[in-house]
């Protein structure tokens, strides 16, 4: 049984109907991104999992549960925006402790459970920093440090990196690659950049205007496109 699984998926906002019904399955331990163009619904899918944005019509599974309307906060969902979306007045330690705090976990284990994310994610040189003393990079970490301590069933990134510049950014789609894997965390990220699809993914999902044009893993995707089947179907 897949861990995460959408069934016939649409999405309207009034007459434009912004995902056309969406089947996909994701296997639990998986990072899967979802690349295509800006607009062709791959941001609005994943609000659909975390709860975000409600189904016009379809089914949403996690971990075997129907979560269709289950409010946000029950699906144990972790995300990562592309804005960081630290709190500017806590420092790194009180930002990843968030979560925690409000989930009510004793403060022994948040202080434990918030060393270990982020000394994981590189950053407990900066533990008592604040975001304005970070540089972009660093946020994106506490980010991503926040968003994993509370050890959610999935981690979503949404354009984690498209505002860092281009060095930072390669050094961090590795480090991802690595932390996801050594937490063994289920993960779907976003990206309209191929480059970046291919170095974090077991698997790439291509959308476009709303639909599932191709998946496969980075090397299937890579040497055998269906750029040129797509063309032939839509001159057909």
């Amino acid at each position: 049984m897949s861990y995460i699984r959408f069934e016939n998926i649409v999405k309207s906002f009034g007459s434009n109907t912004v995902l056309k019904d969406i089947n996909l399955e994701v296997e639990k331990g998986q990072l899967v991104t979802l690349l295509g163009p800006s607009g062709c619904g791959k941001s609005t899918l994943l609000r659909c999992l975390s709860g975000l944005e409600t189904v016009t019509s379809g089914k949403v599974y996690l971990d075997e549960r129907d979560i269709t309307d289950v409010n946000p906060k029950d699906r144990d969902i972790g995300m990562v925006f592309q804005q960081y979306s630290l709190f500017p007045n806590m420092d790194v330690a009180q930002n990843v402790a968030f979560g925690l705090k409000m989930k009510k976990v004793p403060n022994a284990e948040i202080d434990k459970r918030v060393k270990e994310m982020v000394d994981i994610v590189g950053l407990s040189d900066h533990l008592h920093h604040y975001p304005s003393e970070l540089s972009g990079g660093q946020q994106q970490r506490a980010a991503l440090a926040r968003a994993m301590v509370t050890n959610p069933k999935v981690l979503l990134l949404d354009e984690p990196l498209s505002a860092i510049d281009a060095l930072l950014r390669h050094s961090l789609q590795v480090e991802i690659r690595r932390i996801q894997q050594e937490l063994n965390m289920t993960a779907i990220f976003v990206t309209h950049d191929q480059d970046e699809a291919i170095e974090v993914a077991d698997e790439i999902i291509i959308t476009n205007r709303g639909r599932i044009e191709q998946k496969g893993t980075p090397l299937e995707v890579y040497q055998n496109p269906d750029t040129d089947k797509r063309s032939e179907e839509h001159t057909s």
